[in-house]
């Protein structure tokens, strides 16, 4: 087996849908973030651990934006996210 860096939501994060955008609250820190809708669905993704490639599957499904333009600014999210305490790295076990 190969383990694969995945991402997924920190479980003591709540959030609500404000108008097809995001809102988070972290629990802990009561820091409140806003999400436009793109990040919103990259967000909802993350009830489950994904990988980057998985990551990207969602977005490009939902919206008209090239693989690699869509790689680049989820790699910048995730890390503004990672670095928020909103989401955590987690290994996946693949075969």
């Amino acid at each position: 087996m190969v383990s694969e860096k995945c991402y997924v939501a920190q479980s003591d994060v709540v959030d609500c849908d404000i108008g097809g955008d995001r809102a988070l609250l972290h629990l802990q820190t009561n820091t409140y973030f806003t999400m436009n809708a793109t990040a919103s669905a990259l967000w909802l993704g993350l009830s489950e651990p994904k990988s980057l490639n998985e990551m990207v599957q969602i977005v490009t499904e939902k919206f008209d934006v090239t693989d690699d333009q869509c790689r680049a600014d989820i790699e910048s999210l995730v890390g503004q996210m990672v670095e928020a305490n909103v989401v955590k790295v987690v290994p996946k076990e693949t075969e």
